[in-house]
């Protein structure tokens, strides 16, 4: 492989050599790394594999649309592997106890490394535990989108994001922050 060449795996599991750096970024688009806490994001309720629904739902308002996007779902470690039926392309971290999934989201995100790979970070979760990544993040230059269930968005959350949207039982809607 040429010095200054990386490859970038593609959906198709063919290889295309991209440049690093922003050469990398300009040629493949932007890319996001979406976290999402299935469980405040399924209303309270058990998370099933008979939601597909919701979780297409949920990634068509992260706006999760390329291969390049990261998805990491946080859930309790019992409702792992419905998680991962709801998600088959994310990577799956679990947490026990009051909070659980939501320290193990915020505990995979090194916001050094996601501010050099990613442009932008999407919260799913209405949760205030995510407020100070949310706000690093953007002071990292990353662009903040929140996706909230209809029930509850943290105004702490709310405060830092560029972009916020309710998952409501009815169409959507999107605020631009103020």
């Amino acid at each position: 492989m040429k010095s200054g060449f990386q490859f970038h795996i593609v959906s198709d599991g063919s290889g295309s050599p991209v440049a690093r750096g922003d050469d990398r970024r300009a040629e493949i688009g932007q890319r996001k790394i979406v976290v999402i806490d299935i469980e405040n994001m399924m209303f309270g309720q058990h998370v099933n594999s008979s939601e597909p629904d919701r979780s297409v739902e949920i990634l068509d308002l992260a706006q999760a649309r390329r291969p390049t996007d990261m998805v990491i779902v946080g859930c309790n470690p019992q409702l792992a592997f419905s998680a991962k039926e709801l998600f088959p392309h994310a990577q799956i971290v679990t947490g026990k106890g009051k909070d659980g999934a939501d320290r193990a989201l915020i505990d995979k995100i090194d916001l050094h490394h996601v501010s050099d790979r990613f442009d932008e970070l999407c919260i799913v979760s209405g949760d205030h535990a995510f407020a100070p990544i949310a706000h690093a993040a953007s002071q990292a230059g990353l662009k903040v989108r929140v996706v909230a269930p209809s029930f509850g968005l943290s105004t702490a959350l709310r405060v830092y994001a560029d972009t916020a949207v309710l998952l409501p039982d009815s169409p959507c809607r999107e605020e631009e922050a103020a």
